[in-house]
């Protein structure tokens, strides 16, 4: 009985790896979609308080619960037109709304409720520390963005799985990160390869080798 042996090179385990990032990124994927929560319409109800519809039912959002607003402009894909996207971080949730929504007139007001000069990111007034330097800004907005986080799932989320939705989500990062390193060695494989001794150019020239051979056995 004869076994092959199979020879793992470096190739083959960058290959396995990435496959298998793929597939948990699919996975993630399908579970963010069945965990998704979709709103359906938002209602003013006072001054300052909305009530956002879910599938999951109403959840009353106010000026003060807003924490981070997100804006970003694209184009539609058969028309052209321009296409606000606006993701809103409240302390129940995210708000993802567009400008193709039929309630993105009152979402809008949402965002007009805090943000009165139309930044593309705001952030909450306790944490808008407005400074002169660049830099410190550019660090508030990512201390920001890591303090919400933790709330970076629709709203309407029973509180049950938010915490799953937050692993998947960690799950996901972790296997394109993965999968980006394994990608990368795959593309630019690192060979590490001894050099062979220099060697005089009479000994590797095997023509003069062979003439030098034949002549010393003619001599004998």
């Amino acid at each position: 009985m004869i076994i092959r042996e199979v020879k793992i090179d470096r190739e083959r385990i960058a290959g396995a790896i990435i496959f298998i990032s793929l597939f948990v990124i699919l996975l993630s994927m399908i579970g963010i979609r069945l965990l998704d929560v979709k709103v359906s319409n938002i209602e003013l109800i006072d001054r300052g308080l909305y009530t956002v519809i879910t599938d999951n039912g109403p959840i009353n959002v106010g000026s003060e619960d807003i924490l981070r607003i997100e804006r970003t402009y694209t184009k539609a894909a058969i028309t052209g037109a321009p296409v606000e996207l606006d993701r809103i971080y409240t302390t129940k949730g995210f708000i993802y709304i567009t400008s193709l929504d039929p309630f993105y007139n009152i979402g809008h007001q949402i965002i007009n409720s805090v943000d009165f000069d139309g930044k593309p990111v705001w952030i909450h007034s306790s944490n808008n520390q407005t400074s002169d330097s660049g830099m410190t800004q550019a660090k508030l907005m990512n201390d920001n963005l890591r303090a919400v986080q933790s709330f970076s799932y629709a709203i309407g989320t029973p509180s049950k799985l938010s915490s799953l939705v937050l692993s998947v989500i960690s799950l996901q990062d972790l296997a394109l990160a993965i999968g980006g390193m394994a990608l990368m060695i795959l593309i630019f494989p690192l060979r590490f390869e001894t050099p062979l001794p220099v060697r005089p150019f009479i000994q590797e020239d095997p023509e003069y080798c062979s003439n030098e051979e034949t002549l010393g056995a003619v001599a004998k």
